[in-house]
């Protein structure tokens, strides 16, 4: 008597292979029940930066040009899309995701709520299934805290693989190896630890692999934020200490180096763009927040104590108290801002270690007062 093909499957741990049998119509459980995805624009408020492409509902065959026609059709403020599904379309999410890095676009995963002209994310929301692979097409991923990334085996809906006939083995292999092979080099292309793959594929399809915080950061499925620990080195005849932004800038967030020196016996700091042109006759707002257990000073630049440096950096002046401050504060916030046109707002906020500390006093150590 022949074994049926889900015998077979077990017997030899096709565990990937049972899901590729029929990748064209890969969903999770209860994707069926979700409406097909649909795109909207909203917004937090009258800037661009705020703003989203709201993607919510199941993804289907049609998504990803549905999607291509919103992006040429519609009006749509911004560069990121946040994320609210149950899954769908395995190729499908992998096309997605394709179309979400061609344009350069972020995503994000959460619900949106409507308040009046605009509205806020709020958590609850979850990206699961095919869905997954769409959001690691992202330039910039995130996840805020409540919300979810889930990842599982996919299948046939309506199917498993125990009701396909055997003469369909060799096919159902073939499909699997072809599969595994486009899902790995699209992880790779994306920039994903292609771990990821096999704990996804390990998950049972009516069960889902949902990465804690330290796996979304050691497979790199979210974006890194904030800067790196400072360093100290040489430069003319003097010090400086800087702090380099852990991942790659982006639209509406330019801020690439925080730095702190000594020039002609004052003290200085200089914030470094990436991409922002900066134009010496039209000098941004500039504020720097220090803070130190409770107390808290906030910096603002004037046009005496503020220069632009080639078309990236702007120098800012600080006198002794923001210097003493520094040199204790557990934590710096800065923000430059442009036109627009220029890339709009530089911003970052560094949580200072005691040795970072230490290195930003002695940057400062030969400044004469």
């Amino acid at each position: 008597m022949k074994k049926s093909l889900g015998r077979i499957f077990a017997a030899h741990g096709w565990r990937v292979a049972a899901f590729a049998v029929v990748a064209c119509i890969a969903s999770s459980p209860g994707a069926a029940r979700a409406e097909s995805m649909t795109f909207e624009n909203v917004c937090k408020g009258n800037n661009a930066a705020s703003c989203y492409v709201r993607a919510e509902g199941q993804i289907t065959a049609e998504t990803p040009a549905l999607f291509s026609s919103y992006l040429k059709n519609e009006h749509s403020d911004g560069n990121k899309v946040l994320l609210h599904s149950p899954g769908g379309s395995l190729i499908a999410g992998l096309e997605l995701g394709e179309l979400i890095r061609a344009r350069g676009m972020e995503t994000e995963i959460g619900i949106w709520k409507s308040e009046g002209t605009f509205g806020d994310t709020v958590d609850g929301g979850y990206c699961m299934s095919a869905c997954s692979y769409a959001f690691l097409g992202g330039e910039v991923r995130r996840i805020p805290d409540g919300n979810r990334l889930g990842f599982h085996q996919f299948y046939l809906s309506g199917e498993r693989a125990g009701q396909v006939p055997s003469s369909q083995v060799d096919q159902a292999l073939m499909s699997a190896q072809e599969l595994s092979s486009r899902i790995v080099r699209y992880l790779l292309e994306m920039g994903i630890d292609a771990r990821i793959f096999v704990l996804g594929t390990g998950a049972k399809p009516d069960d889902m692999f949902v990465p804690d915080a330290a796996q979304l950061e050691e497979f790199a499925l979210v974006t890194p934020e904030g800067f790196r620990a400072f360093f100290l080195e040489p430069y003319k005849q003097g010090l400086v200490a800087a702090s380099k932004r852990k991942s790659v800038t982006r639209l509406y967030d330019l801020a690439s180096q925080f730095s702190s020196y000594c020039r002609k016996n004052k003290p200085y700091v200089l914030i470094t763009t990436d991409g922002g042109i900066l134009n010496p006759d039209n000098l941004p707002t500039t504020s720097i927040n220090m803070f130190s257990k409770g107390r808290g000073i906030t910096a603002t630049a004037t046009k005496d104590i503020l220069r632009v440096v080639g078309d990236s950096s702007v120098e800012v002046e600080i006198n002794d108290k923001v210097v003493e401050l520094l040199s204790v504060s557990e934590r710096i916030e800065f923000s430059l801002f442009l036109g627009m046109s220029s890339g709009g707002e530089v911003r970052g906020a560094i949580d200072l270690s005691d040795m970072d500390r230490k290195i930003i006093a002695a940057s400062f150590r030969f400044c004469i007062g």
